[in-house]
């Protein structure tokens, strides 16, 4: 256990817990080793045993075809998909990058791990994956796309290898990941391989550029899904005059966003073909996930800043070694459980205040231990919530008090509100989200706002996602 720090974020209460995962109330460590050592069987990898998380930044689940779209953006993916445990309602904690991605990588919820605003940093005291693992044994290598994934934000915390591709994509990373996997198969490590391919600018290289671009419709003269063009339609609801873009410049816009899924689908099939040959499919977990998804004007703007499920519905697979009990999961589940799960295949401890749940008895095919639930949070559009519970979302403005209400299941793109006509469905998730507030109230750690300011690189790195002007 000395891989855990002193300082390490306090349980929250346990009446919360009970918010979470209906009716589990522990989070000790001790308690998940037990059930850990009760529950590894056959099925499952041994411990310790390599794991490779690829993380696409900004990919929406429904444009992936394994999760039911109809271009064919993702064949290798969806070949993937079938060999995994494919969990078809995973919701990120946030709808955009840095809470997101902090989040997948500590198990605890933005308002504990404080990663909120720009000038906000990981706090040295939380504790990562890639830490834990680190501590036992695990050789541990991120290869990033820079932006808010770099070293100064705090996010490589654990990371031995942390190289930063600097906005470049996959078609730097992969180069550097061949070799590093070459020289490691044999060996117990975490790898995390993150790209902004599909963020904006939308520029997929050639050919994947005029990939979906059968019927589309030209542009407007000018017009191009840059980082700045979308970013003007986006920050317009400021202005008197808000924007919208024409149907023929939205379809345009999403026929390379779709491009540049193909382009991260075909780099993702020779990657598997390496896995293969290192034997490495027999032997690794492998995780396939993104950060968050993207809007196109389905609530009236685009990029990504709205707690609806366009933006926080994301995909989630798990491959167990040799792709056993694979099959699709229809639980909600959340990016926070992503830890806690891996770290429980891996036989490592599990640190005290992880908030997310380990899926484990998902991917073993138990049956739900009740309710499953997901919270998403926002600071901004007066400071938004998500509980999704059950067939229901509920989205709640804290300064208005607005509440929506969305049957998600039948209504995956979110456009029919149903808190008018079905008020009874409100109730139960507000005292969940009061709960839930409760706990992540009771169990922050001091917010690493360090003054410091960022390099040029970097800036100019967040301005070219559109995150800084």
């Amino acid at each position: 256990m000395d891989c855990l720090r002193a300082s390490s974020p306090a349980p929250g209460p346990a009446r919360c817990r009970g918010c979470r995962r209906l009716p589990r109330l522990a989070l000790l460590a001790a308690a998940s080793l037990a059930v850990a050592a009760c529950s590894i069987s056959d099925p499952l990898p041994r411990r310790p045993h390599p794991i490779i998380i690829v993380d696409i930044d900004t990919l929406r689940a429904d444009h992936l075809g394994c999760y039911g779209y109809q271009r064919p953006t993702s064949p290798n993916i969806d070949a993937f998909a079938a060999e995994t445990v494919r969990f078809e309602w995973a919701f990120s904690q946030a709808p955009n990058t840095p809470p997101s991605q902090t989040s997948i990588l500590t198990g605890l919820y933005p308002s504990t791990h404080g990663m909120v605003f720009d000038e906000d940093r990981v706090p040295e005291q939380v504790v990562t994956l890639a830490e834990v693992l680190a501590a036992r044994g695990y050789r541990t290598a991120g290869f990033h796309d820079g932006g808010y994934m770099r070293e100064v934000f705090g996010i490589g915390q654990g990371f031995a290898l942390y190289d930063d591709s600097r906005g470049q994509g996959l078609a730097a990373i992969g180069p550097k990941v061949e070799p590093w996997l070459r020289d490691h198969a044999g060996e117990s490590f975490l790898l995390l391989i993150h790209t902004y391919d599909p963020h904006t600018p939308y520029a997929p290289p050639p050919p994947f550029d005029r990939a979906f671009m059968d019927g589309v419709a030209a542009p407007t003269p000018g017009f191009e899904p840059t980082t700045k063009q979308m970013n003007d339609v986006r920050l317009s609801k400021f202005t008197k005059e808000p924007l919208t873009l024409p149907p023929n410049d939205l379809a345009y816009a999403m026929a390379l966003y779709d491009g540049e899924i193909r382009f991260v689908d075909d780099w993702f099939g020779r990657f598997w073909k390496l896995i293969e040959e290192l034997g490495l499919d027999r032997r690794a977990t492998v995780v396939f996930l993104s950060d968050h998804g993207e809007e196109f004007q389905e609530h009236g703007s685009v990029m990504h800043e709205k707690l609806y499920a366009t933006v926080t519905r994301i995909p989630l697979m798990i491959r167990l070694p040799g792709g056993r009990l694979a099959r699709a999961v229809d639980e909600v589940v959340e990016s926070v459980d992503l830890m806690p799960t891996l770290l429980e295949l891996a036989g490592a401890p599990i640190p005290t205040g992880v908030q997310g749940s380990s899926l484990l008895p998902l991917l073993l095919g138990r049956p739900a231990e009740g309710p499953h639930v997901a919270f998403s949070e926002s600071p901004f559009f007066g400071r938004q919530r998500a509980v999704t519970l059950g067939g229901q979302r509920m989205i709640f403005t804290q300064k208005t008090g607005a509440v929506e209400l969305y049957d998600y299941r039948a209504d995956p793109l979110e456009q029919s509100d149903l808190a008018g006509a079905q008020p009874a469905g409100i109730e139960p998730r507000r005292q969940l989200l009061e709960a839930w507030e409760a706990m992540v109230a009771s169990s922050p750690v001091e917010t690493a706002e360090t003054g410091q300011q960022l390099d040029e690189e970097t800036l100019e790195q967040l301005r070219a996602l559109g995150y800084v002007q």
